[in-house]
């Protein structure tokens, strides 16, 4: 048995059922800087840092109780003590041998927990730097949408202006994918069902919607999107939206806009509709080529979705795209 815990690449602390040290190997006492004569006979307790004393004693009778090889302290950070009260990170792996011994197979994880420690900084380091480029890229924007309202205060032409506001509000919504990701926890990925939510809340403001008129509707479950997919989606959601605002609820009439999110393993469904007074039955769905049909159209295409126009009564539009990661056959 010594010539086996000898010849361990670890340290061996082995004890009785009283916690009583009766063998350790060479590495154990170069880990905690005792004689080997100064370890065996005394309490384990010796090896563990003061404070924590009390609980591993109540700990080892409790593994007495119920033997069996595990990790020590699984989710717990644990400390050895050295002869001169330094204390140290390990790892401890426990055994039990001969019904009445413990094995316990200590590893100095000083080093990997520097490692640990230096790469959690560097992640630190490298999130705060993302989020201030968000958070630049967000002011930006913002600084641009608001040079096109300057412009467009000067400007007497009301097709024009429109087309600058029109502009102002594609801008908005990429400036916000920028906000929520600045604001988020995670900074991969937005929740795009609160930013469809939120989108469409400035929208009704900026066309100054009377909500007892015309409302908002916004579900489905949480839908997290990266911000190469968030942004033409959020495009898109920007331009359905404008157009059913202008054009559904003509003269005073009630009717509810609705953004419907949803997926399932394979696919993501976006689902822009509205109550209002629909496409005239002149226009063909195939072949209408509005300027903000033609951007979803392309935005669609970058997503590698599919667009689905259709009357409901209404307009629905219906955008299906894979699920990131996924490709369709």
């Amino acid at each position: 048995m010594q010539s086996f815990v000898e010849a361990a690449p670890d340290a061996i602390v082995i004890v009785d059922s009283r916690g009583t040290i009766v063998t350790v190997n060479a590495l154990a006492s170069e880990m905690f800087k005792y004689s080997e004569d100064a370890l065996i006979g005394s309490s384990v307790e010796m090896l563990v840092p003061s404070g924590v004393r009390p609980r591993h004693h109540v700990d080892r009778d409790a593994y007495v109780r119920n033997p069996r090889t595990r990790m020590m302290g699984a989710g717990r950070n644990l400390h050895g003590r050295r002869k001169s009260g330094e204390e140290f990170p390990v790892q401890i792996s426990l055994a039990p041998y001969a019904g009445e011994f413990v094995i316990s197979i200590i590893r100095d994880i000083t080093a990997q927990r520097a490692a640990e420690e230096l790469t959690q900084a560097s992640l630190r380091e490298k999130e705060a730097l993302l989020r201030e480029i968000h958070h630049r890229v967000k002011n930006n924007l913002q600084v641009t949408s608001s040079l096109l309202r300057l412009q467009a205060s000067s400007i007497d032409d009301e097709k024009v202006k429109e087309m600058f506001a029109e502009t102002q509000h594609r801008i908005r919504s990429m400036a916000l994918v920028h906000e929520k990701l600045y604001q988020s926890t995670n900074l991969s990925q937005i929740d795009f069902t609160e930013y469809a939510r939120t989108l469409g809340e400035l929208l009704f403001r900026s066309f100054a919607v009377d909500s007892k008129l015309i409302a908002l509707r916004v579900d489905g479950p949480p839908i997290h999107l990266s911000i190469e997919t968030a942004v033409p989606c959020g495009l898109i959601v920007n331009e359905a939206l404008s157009n059913a605002l202008k054009h559904a609820f003509p003269n005073g009439r009630h009717g509810t806009v609705t953004v419907h999110l949803g997926s399932d393993q394979r696919d993501v469904w976006l689902v822009i509709s509205d109550d209002g007074i629909g496409l005239p039955s002149s226009i063909n769905l195939e072949t209408i080529d509005s300027l903000g049909l033609q951007l979803i159209r392309g935005l669609v295409q970058q997503i590698d979705g599919r667009l689905e126009v259709l009357r409901s009564p209404g307009t629905q539009l219906r955008i299906v795209f894979a699920v990131e990661g996924n490709a369709h056959a």
